[in-house]
């Protein structure tokens, strides 16, 4: 009895035994759990809180630009729409940008939906004065928000003091604000993917007029006891986000459960895994905080150092340079055309083909040189210690020279290549901002240059770039105002002398610079796009002229006008052209287009579905300056032309030149072989005229027959007096 009850009590003391630790391990187990819980969300919560501030600072880094602008134009901002637009196209996350002279808002880009933002006060009318006058106080950037804006949604307004020298004092000039929706901000982290997986989340900050806690952004459903908060610093405060994650009991106490009915058999092995689990928890903080530290200052994509930790980077070298007396390189690389290839082949190709490029880099460049990605296909590299501009370049040459290689996508190659801009330091800029807008102005003047090479900034590259923007802006204002006028030059028949047609030469009517010729415009109208409105106006006025002659009882004489490369890109050119000379009541015969060889060279294809939609319209057709695009023979004949235009650099020195004498009369007989018209351009003497007419050219144009004439001279010219045969023989 005493023995049964002695095993008795022995089973109970095993199984309480064996239950106890049991359950003592499953303890040990949920405090683990919470434990890699915890380690999760916040690795998450860093993540997201570092995406916030590092969107924020690159927005408001906007203002920085401007102010620095608005202090080297001394207050005179010119050009706002144009360089507002690059530095919201360069740096993303901004809304809209503003100049605020004095306080109150005169500039908005863009304009559309914030026009209510125009005359707004920002010192006395508007409800975030208090923000605006700390930002005068301290002379420092301030940021006013989250609130709901006028224009509709949420935002945040960052506002930037410019003080101005004034012989000596800083006077307070006005702000440059910066304005970013909540929702555009948001977007850049994984918050919403986040809340998704059951996270939970918000985002707070310390009232400025009542000192509580105000919550402006949230997850529908309440934060569990298992949170994490990280501090959000921006100007003139900071922001808080807080993180949980709910806690799954079911799977932890199924493996306690289990494990206490296995516990007799593999005591020894828990009792080594409970000594053991504090070195696993270390280990495994250890490895997440090296992963966030990772993820705060690298691109996600390809390893690179991302642009806040680049320039940190470049920050420190400038320091250590001024320090040592050494001079560095920043390279600036944008891939030429990536969006084609990106859209063509898919976001996963463009994704690799930009880790294969960050790979090329490293191979090019030193082990100490710094390497980054700043944002979608522009790179950026640090050459450190350099000697001088010839070692900078030969880096470059070497770095076009090896992403210029084919690149392996799997199913298909694709080939790239690389404008870079290079600025040297100290010799071109003494901060990071300063050197990183000096290459990119040096990078877009490779692109400009043809792509695919590279270009060293210099001062000049500033003064062009203000040029060009302030010239845009006028450029535009003229064609609101009207200022460009049309001059025609007549066209005469080299046997009659008669006048046949007349040529449209634009003309830009300048309220400060008077007349202007059209090489001082036309390259940044096209630049810019501006040349497919300037073009239809002069074929507008071009039907207007024709009009005119009707009204005056002359004879009417067809106009040309030249067609810019740019409108040939124009989807619906024909029909917006019916559309004018419909309006204007102008028979199509009348007008005709000239497009030069080297427009038809670029893509005959295109010239010639055009050509076929507009002859179909009853318009006449030429190729300009002929013998300079390489076209032959057998692509003219494709080609359904009416006459075709002699170059005049075959013309200018036809007197001395036996070569261009022979190049006039055989383009003349393979171009009457064709059945078109010939016409010779920049005639200026008798001689010319004389040889022309006996090579069997048709008509001639030059300063020999008329300069360019106002409208109302056009209209009284009717010829050239030609001398007869036996005269022009002699002269010959």
């Amino acid at each position: 009895m005493f023995k049964a009850r002695l095993s008795i009590f022995y089973t109970l003391l095993t199984f309480v035994c064996i239950f106890s630790v049991g359950l003592f391990y499953t303890h040990l187990r949920l405090q683990a759990d919470r434990k890699e819980q915890l380690l999760l969300v916040e690795e998450v919560a860093s993540a997201q809180a570092s995406s916030l501030e590092r969107r924020l600072t690159q927005a408001l880094s906007s203002t920085y630009i401007l102010a620095q602008e608005v202090r080297r134009s001394n207050g005179e901002f010119h050009d706002f729409n144009k360089f507002a637009r690059e530095v919201m196209d360069s740096l993303g996350g901004v809304s809209a940008l503003q100049l605020a002279p004095d306080g109150t808002t005169e500039q908005v880009y863009p304009l559309h939906g914030n026009e209510q933002g125009i005359g707004h006060n920002l010192l006395f009318s508007d409800q975030r004065s208090k923000e605006a006058w700390q930002a005068v106080n301290s002379k420092k950037l301030t940021l006013a928000g989250p609130f709901p804006l006028v224009q509709g949604g949420v935002g945040l307004v960052g506002r930037n003091p410019v003080f101005l020298d004034q012989n000596g004092r800083e006077e307070f000039w006005g702000f440059v604000t910066a304005l970013i929706h909540l929702d555009d901000l948001l977007a850049v982290t994984e918050l919403e993917t986040l809340a998704q997986k059951h996270y939970t989340y918000t985002l707070s900050r310390q009232h400025p007029d009542t000192g509580s806690t105000d919550i402006f952004a949230r997850t529908d459903a309440p934060l569990t006891p298992l949170q994490i908060t990280r501090t959000i610093q921006v100007p003139n405060g900071e922001w808080t986000l807080t993180m949980s994650r709910p806690v799954s009991f079911v799977q932890p106490m199924i493996t306690g459960a289990g494990f206490s009915l296995l516990l007799a058999a593999i005591m020894s092995l828990l009792l080594h895994r409970i000594l053991r689990e504090p070195e696993r928890l270390r280990s495994l903080v250890k490895q997440q905080t090296n992963r966030l530290e990772h993820l705060a200052f690298h691109d996600e994509l390809t390893g690179l150092a991302n642009r806040r930790f680049l320039t940190e980077k470049l920050d420190q070298a400038l320091f250590h340079n001024h320090r040592k007396g050494e001079c560095l390189a920043l390279m600036y690389l944008d891939l030429d055309d990536f969006k084609r290839i990106n859209d063509s082949t898919g976001h996963e190709d463009g994704d690799r083909l930009l880790v294969m490029v960050g790979h090329r880099l490293q191979e090019a460049v030193r082990e100490a040189d710094i390497i980054g990605r700043l944002g979608g296909d522009e790179f950026a590299v640090i050459l450190l210690n350099i000697e001088n501009a010839d070692n900078a370049r030969q880096v470059a040459e070497k770095v076009i020279s090896t992403l210029s290689q084919p690149v392996n996508l799997g199913q298909h190659e694709a080939t790239i290549s690389a404008s870079i801009g290079i600025t040297m330091a100290p010799d071109d800029g003494s901060s990071s901002s300063e050197l990183l807008r000096n290459a990119d102005l040096a990078m877009y003047n490779a692109k400009r240059a043809g792509k695919n090479q590279l270009s060293f900034y210099n001062s000049v590259m500033q003064e062009q770039a203000l040029q060009a923007m302030v010239l845009e802006d006028e450029l535009r204002r003229a064609l609101q105002r009207r200022e460009f006028v049309l001059m025609f030059q007549p066209i005469v028949s080299l046997t009659s002398g008669k006048n046949i047609k007349f040529e449209a030469l634009i003309r830009w009517q300048h309220p400060e610079r008077g007349l202007l010729a059209p090489g001082s415009f036309i390259d940044i109208a096209e630049q810019t796009g501006l040349i497919v409105p300037i073009g239809y106006w002069v074929i507008e006025a071009a039907c207007e002229f024709i009009q005119q002659q009707y009204q005056h009882g002359v004879p009417v004489r067809p106009v040309a006008v030249n067609l810019s490369v740019c409108q040939l890109r124009e989807p619906d050119l024909a029909c917006k052209i019916e559309r004018i000379m419909a309006h204007l009541k102008v028979p199509p015969y009348l007008l005709e287009l000239e497009i030069t060889e080297s427009m038809l060279m670029e893509n005959v294809e295109l010239a010639m579905t055009l050509i076929n939609q507009l002859q179909q319209l009853g318009i006449r057709i030429s190729i300009d300056d002929f013998g300079t695009g390489y076209s032959s023979l057998s692509q003219l004949r494709q080609l359904p032309f009416n006459s075709l235009k002699i170059d005049r650099l075959f013309i200018k020195d036809l007197e001395t030149s036996l070569v261009d004498q022979q190049m006039v009369e055989a383009i003349t007989a393979m171009v009457h072989k064709l059945d078109l018209m010939v016409v010779a351009e920049g005639i200026e003497t008798e001689w010319q005229m004389a040889f022309l007419a006996a090579a069997g050219c048709d008509h001639g144009q030059g300063f020999l027959f008329a300069r360019p004439l106002p409208a109302a001279d056009a209209l009284q010219y009717r010829g050239h007096n030609i001398r007869s045969k036996g005269d022009q023989k002699a002269t010959v």
